[in-house]
């Protein structure tokens, strides 16, 4: 006995760091079980001492890593099979992630102070009742990628004060009524990938500061309208990659100070009109990867603050005239993996000026863009058009000059002198600061000879250039010879007009005959008559003969 409390003195003489001092305590352990095996009284006399032991100072497990200064407990993959109890009693944080932990029982009920606790990554089955009854500061609780399978009402008694509850990649088939109620703080709740597919109306009551809710990746049927009248100051909602097919009228009408919805992969095949009435303050809307033949220009009049729509991977052909319209507000439109999209029709975005942002990306038969398209765009500095099936770009599309992003990378591209001025412009282009990898890797695909070949690689005479320049300067030449011909006629012309005039004359009257007439009797009678009266002379008589 005497043994055991000199050996308990010298180890608590000493101030090692909490690495050492686990590890000698652990040897001590080990050795003095050893010597007083089959001694029940010091046994127990031990064990006392050894949460003396831990008061004084806390004991941090082997590949754990403890901050006692900022009272922070690392215990990232340290092969942990259960909620270590032997830590500063002080915690504000503990991670826990990436181990074996199957229960939580009442561990945490030493550590009164944590503020966030991360125990993702293990094996709970089960979280109980009222295991975080002492949890009276905690504002971050992490529990995805369990197996927990079910929730109850008294599960998350204490955590008046939690701020962000993290339960995705588990098992829950079903939120029941009131599961949340005692979370009056909580601002961010993620029940995305589970098996959901019964949400009770009272599911998310007394959530009333509720800021981000996320369903993603569930058995969702059907969306929970009903459910959303405790949560009315939501802001971000994401419901996708569920499975309806339908979005009704007036679903998300509760949700007034909505700023951000996911909707794709969910199947969409209707966007009934309506179905977005009353979500005035909507800036985010995403639609991709859906059902939908075409946009829902109608149903989309109610979110005329949008600034963003993400509506690719759909099964619309045509970007129709002002298929976007009344969104004056719309900045960014991404519209890629379409696999249907042909064409974007002339007047698309009229009614869009404050564009600035078009990603249209891999979409394998889209090669038409209607002339003066972006026009009325004078906002837009980011466009990418990867992936597509264009053969070439023409130069009078948009104002490429003055883009600060610009990537056709990816297009099966025929490189000929049409290609000129892309070829200049990737040359002088500075896409230094672009957030895209490689602005300048745009390859040839035909003619043969060209295949995979960087565009700014090739010379204009690669180009057929210098061929074209050639008929160009022939054209030109023979235009400029026909021109000067005519000007020297016309003016050769206007000098011998004179001559020319009669020479013209005379060659039209030599060989015109002159009438001939057939003189009646009449005629000769009063010919004589006139020939006899000329010859004869005119005699005067006197004035007295009269």
């Amino acid at each position: 006995m005497v043994s055991v409390t000199v050996m308990l003195q010298k180890t608590n003489t000493q101030q090692p760091d909490s690495g050492v001092i686990s590890h000698k305590y652990f040897k001590l352990q080990k050795t003095v079980m050893h010597r007083l095996r089959g001694s029940p009284c010091i046994v127990v006399l031990l064990f006392y001492f050894t949460c003396l032991w831990t008061d004084v100072v806390a004991m941090c497990p082997v590949k754990c890593h403890c901050d006692d200064e900022n009272l922070r407990v690392m215990c990232d993959s340290a092969n942990l099979d259960v909620v270590p109890i032997t830590l500063n009693p002080e915690l504000r944080e503990l991670v826990l992630k990436n181990n074996h932990i199957k229960g939580i029982m009442a561990s945490f009920s030493v550590y009164h102070n944590l503020k966030y606790l991360d125990v993702s990554h293990n094996q709970l089955v089960t979280i109980g009742k009222n295991n975080f009854q002492k949890q009276n500061n905690l504002r971050y609780l992490l529990l995805s990628r369990n197996m927990i399978s079910s929730l109850e009402n008294e599960t998350f008694i204490g955590l008046e004060k939690l701020s962000v509850l993290q339960m995705n990649e588990n098992f829950l088939e079903e939120i029941p009524p009131n599961v949340f109620s005692v979370l009056n703080n909580l601002e961010n709740l993620d029940l995305s990938q589970n098996r959901i597919f019964s949400i009770s109306d009272a599911a998310f009551e007394g959530l009333g500061s509720l800021r981000t809710l996320s369903l993603r990746d569930n058995k969702i049927t059907e969306i929970p309208t009903h459910a959303f009248h405790d949560i009315l100051t939501l802001l971000k909602l994401d419901i996708g990659l569920n499975s309806f097919r339908i979005v009704p009228e007036e679903a998300f009408s509760l949700l007034r100070q909505l700023e951000e919805l996911s909707l794709d992969g969910c199947g969409i095949q209707t966007i009934e009109l309506g179905a977005f009435r009353w979500l005035n303050s909507l800036l985010v809307l995403r639609l991709h990867d859906n059902e939908l033949d075409e946009i829902p220009t109608n149903a989309l009049f109610d979110v005329r603050r949008l600034e963003e729509i993400n509506i690719g991977q759909n099964n619309f052909v045509e970007l129709k005239p002002l298929c976007f319209k009344r969104l004056k507000y719309l900045r960014i439109i991404e519209i890629c993996g379409s696999q249907k999209l042909i064409r974007i029709q002339k007047e698309a975005f009229a009614d869009n000026s404050n564009i600035q942002k078009l990603v249209i990306n891999h979409n394998k038969m889209f090669s038409k863009i209607d002339h003066q398209t972006f026009d009325g765009l004078p906002h837009l500095k980011f466009v990418s058009l990867r992936g597509n099936a264009f053969t070439t770009f023409q130069y009078d599309l948009l104002s490429w000059d003055e883009l600060d992003v610009l990537d056709v990378r990816d297009n099966p591209l025929f490189c000929n002198c049409d290609l000129l001025w892309l070829w200049s412009l990737l040359n002088k282009k500075n896409f230094s600061s672009s957030t895209l990898s490689d602005l300048t890797d745009v390859r040839c695909a035909d003619p043969p000879g060209l295949e995979n070949v960087l565009l700014t690689e090739v010379s204009e005479e690669g180009l057929g250039c210098f061929l074209e320049n050639r008929r160009r300067q022939i054209i030109i030449g023979v235009v400029v010879a026909a021109a000067v011909a005519i000007v020297t006629l016309v003016l050769l012309g206007f000098r011998y007009r004179e001559k020319l005039s009669r020479a013209f004359k005379n060659k039209w009257t030599s060989g015109r005959k002159e009438p001939q007439y057939q003189k009646t009797a009449c005629v000769e009678e009063e010919s004589n008559i006139l020939h006899a009266a000329a010859q004869q002379s005119l005699k005067m008589t006197p004035v007295t003969e009269l």
